[in-house]
């Protein structure tokens, strides 16, 4: 019944089952937002893409015929109409319809998928005749007229906007020219859509792989099949086919589009906006399930830009993938095209959403950044200067001002944590002000300078530059003054500047609930999905304040594993690594003995996470200091995460694999070990967290967003105890989270088992463990002491036949 009820490709378990029906329930209730949490290894992606679409291919009739009539009763008065006239009006539209979308499957049946690897790789480029500049011409930015310049009649710029406006008019001739357009656009238009926004590309990839399992009915009932409208949307960097463009680093590559665009430099481009060319990449793209990869196969065969063609195709789909920033940033979403309204919007790898929302809604610049900018913005000035018109060398001295200006600021006025409540302050004795910023912004973002000065600095090893102080001269440093300068010229009052450690000035976003507010009021739903979405309660407070608690539902979904594959044993014997505390000697010793002691009864695998890279160090240090390290390395080879980015995740693996013995690996809660690798089978048989990896209330960031909680609290009538369990609550839930993702790497399939040690006597706090993931709580072991735990330890493995 379960496989039937929703398609899933296998017999789905009991939970995922659960699961489905959760999600399902959703969708049929008139909640704007779901937030489930179901652990790694449990088929959460299936179970997504299961529900979503059953409901989706269920409901599309109904909304098409809901639709026709709602159109049949705007263009005339139907009021008086019998009930079987309209009936009879919405079944003529809806067979219609199902005509339209069967003639089009049948025109699906007939692309020729196998011309998408012929002649080319997936990732290969395609060659273009570049046009030969003179020496530096490439690195100079168009002429630019400001404000209160007089423009120029400029006869070569007439023609270039003569010829593009001849390209449109001859594009929609073309356009109106095909009898059957309107026909084809038709049979392809998908009223109902989902839109599955992830992290990472390596996550959507893996959306598009498990997407091809299910085979779903078609949504009408006249239909013998229905193909699953996909549409993986990317960025330019993995979409671009354009040689040369292609090549630019991230942070130019925007803009290095835009100019071949703007300079009539890029024939994939015009292909792409060719009906007959659109029409040949949408049959393509939906002929099957392809992913991002086979997107750019299916660009070099056609010869047009696969990511201008592809956003032609979003009417057209059911199912879209998307990063975040393509769906969180309005911007991104009106220049995509994305329309959410009516739609699903699921959100994955949510645990983490709040955090990316602030973080890219915020911008930072450092006094040595701008100290880079200035040595570049001189060289490119006094190379370029006599080649540039007016327009560009007064907006470039002012740019050098506007440099001073941030630079003198930072350095008379740094204080970590300390806010600027006006960024006027900034400016405050100086000739600059808010509008002159502004003014810069709009140039940057039109003139592309930035891409042009970097363009310029890659091209050459200007050894002046790296003696004068600049590090790296390669990094892109102007495109972070440009995004400083977009949020200097229009700050969200939602965010605070303010200084953070290293003479850094950061604007950084308060209040993400109004990024999100627009999508939840569109979208028929939002569904937030995770494997560790504990503590559920930011969610509330930080996302959706202003919906009702009953306008929300949650699920926790358990693990597949059965019970006895896991234990949780909280060790509290005289362990508490408090902030005032941890660095005690004794502590650390202690720490080592059962380390020690566990490490002998542990087979292979072990990851032992820290709260920071600092305190492995000192730890580390110590141990080694006292002829501890060594006796701990003869019992398992130890490896320990570093803030260098040493890859030693390899070494570890190999020792696994090749040694009886096995291995030991310290890690960073919050490091690049802590999450998104997967620590399956032997890898970590046992996963141990010291202490509780509570963020540093001292940096400037915590010291802002502290300061925002209390105003908040007390602006909305609250006492001082409210305000101190505010903070409190705000301190746990980024460190449980942490937790919660550390302790998620252990258990990755059905049949996976660990154990795992919560190494401090707080965890025994009722308030503490209800903040752990469902499925690690429910497996807490009695209170016990060390021997017992080491007792229980060897007995779990030892069933396991280890």
């Amino acid at each position: 019944m379960g496989r039937c009820e929703f398609y899933h490709p296998f017999t789905p378990y009991g939970i995922q089952l659960e699961l489905m029906r959760q999600i399902y329930g959703l969708l049929e209730s008139e909640k704007k937002m779901g937030i489930f949490e179901s652990p790694t290894g449990t088929g959460k992606t299936l179970s997504l893409i299961c529900s979503t679409f059953t409901w989706l291919r269920e409901h599309k009739a109904a909304y098409l015929q809901g639709t026709a009539g709602a159109h049949d009763s705007d263009e005339q008065d139907s009021e008086d109409e019998p009930d079987w006239v309209k009936e009879n009006y919405e079944k003529s539209v809806l067979a219609d319809v199902t005509s339209s979308m069967r003639a089009y499957e049948q025109r699906l049946d007939t692309v020729d998928t196998d011309l998408l690897v012929k002649g080319a790789a997936k990732r290969q480029r395609v060659e273009v005749a570049v046009e030969r500049h003179d020496d530096g011409a490439e690195f100079l930015p168009d002429a630019y007229h400001s404000d209160v310049e007089e423009r120029p009649s400029h006869a070569g710029g007439r023609e270039q906007l003569r010829k593009q406006l001849d390209a449109d008019i001859k594009r929609l001739l073309r356009k109106l020219d095909e009898p059957d357009a309107a026909a084809k656009s038709q049979s392809a238009t998908n009223p109902l859509k989902v839109y599955f926004a992830s992290r990472t590309h390596t996550q959507l990839g893996q959306f598009a792989a498990q997407l091809r399992l299910p085979q779903f009915p078609p949504s009408l009932a006249g239909l013998e099949q229905e193909r699953v409208k996909f549409l993986p949307l990317g960025s330019r960097k993995q979409l671009c086919i354009h040689k040369k463009v292609s090549k630019v680093k991230s942070d130019g590559i925007n803009e290095a589009c835009m100019d071949s665009v703007s300079k009539n430099e890029c024939s994939f481009f015009s292909a792409a906006r060719e009906p007959e060319v659109i029409r040949q990449f949408q049959d393509y793209t939906f002929s099957t399930i392809h992913d991002i990869e086979d997107l750019v196969g299916i660009g070099n065969n056609l010869h047009s830009c696969p990511y201008y063609a592809s956003r032609e195709l979003i009417e057209s789909a059911e199912v879209i993938t998307l990063p975040y920033q393509h769906l969180l940033l309005e911007n991104a979403r009106k220049t995509m095209g994305i329309d959410v309204r009516d739609s699903i919007v699921v959100i994955d790898e949510a645990h983490n959403l709040i955090d990316t929302i602030n973080s890219i809604h915020s911008a930072s610049i450092s006094l040595t950044e701008l100290r880079q900018c200035k040595l570049a913005l001189q060289a490119y000035l006094a190379k370029f200067k006599t080649r540039l018109n007016s327009g560009n060398r007064v907006n470039l001295l002012k740019l050098i001002k506007m440099v001073d200006v941030l630079s003198q600021f930072i350095e008379t006025q740094y204080k970590n944590g300390k806010r600027i409540n006006d960024p006027n302050d900034i400016f405050m004795g100086t000739s600059m002000d808010v509008v002159n910023i502004y003014k810069l912004e709009t140039y940057m973002k039109t003139s592309k300078v930035a891409y042009k000065i970097d363009k310029y600095i890659q091209a050459t090893a200007n050894s002046d530059l790296q003696d004068r102080g600049s590090r790296d001269i390669r990094q892109p440093i102007l495109f972070k003054v440009a995004s400083f300068l977009k949020t200097l010229a229009n700050p969200s009052e939602e965010g605070q500047f303010f200084f953070e450690n290293g003479h850094v000035l950061k604007y950084m976003l308060l209040e993400p609930s109004e990024v999100l507010k627009s999508i939840v009021t569109e979208a028929k739903c939002v569904i937030l999905a995770g494997g560790t979405m504990e503590p559920m309660n930011d969610f509330f407070t930080q996302l959706v304040p202003y919906l009702a608690p009953t306008a929300v539902a949650t699920y926790s979904c358990g693990h597949v594993i059965p019970d006895n594959n896991l234990n949780t044993f909280i060790v509290s014997d005289n362990f508490e690594f408090t902030f005032a505390n941890r660095e005690d000697l004794a502590l650390i010793e202690r720490l080592f003995h059962f380390i020690y002691q566990l490490a002998s009864r542990v087979p292979f695998g072990m990851v032992v996470f820290f709260s920071s890279y600092k305190y492995i160090d000192l730890v580390v240090k110590t141990w080694k200091g006292r002829g501890l390290l060594s006796k701990l390395d003869a019992i398992k080879r130890i490896f320990h995460e570093s803030s260098n980015g040493d890859d030693v995740l390899k070494g570890y693996t190999e020792t696994i694999q090749s040694e009886k013995k096995g291995a030991i690996l310290l890690a960073v809660v919050g490091g690049r070990l802590s999450e998104g690798i997967n620590f399956e089978n032997e890898l970590a048989r046992a996963v141990v967290l010291v202490g509780l990896p509570f963020p540093n209330m001292f940096s400037g960031e915590m010291i802002v967003k502290q300061q925002h909680i209390k105003e908040k609290v007390t602006r909305n009538g609250g006492t001082q105890e409210d305000v101190n369990n505010a903070v409190r609550e705000f301190y746990e839930n980024i460190c449980m989270k942490a937790v919660n993702q550390s302790v998620g790497r252990a258990i990755r399939h059905a049949a996976d088992f660990a154990n795992v040690y919560l190494v401090d006597k707080r965890y025994s706090t009722p308030r503490i463990q209800k903040k752990l993931s469902e499925w690690v709580r429910k497996r807490i072991q009695p209170a016990s002491d060390i021997p017992k735990i080491l007792s229980a330890t060897e007995s779990f493995f030892s069933k396991k036949g280890l």
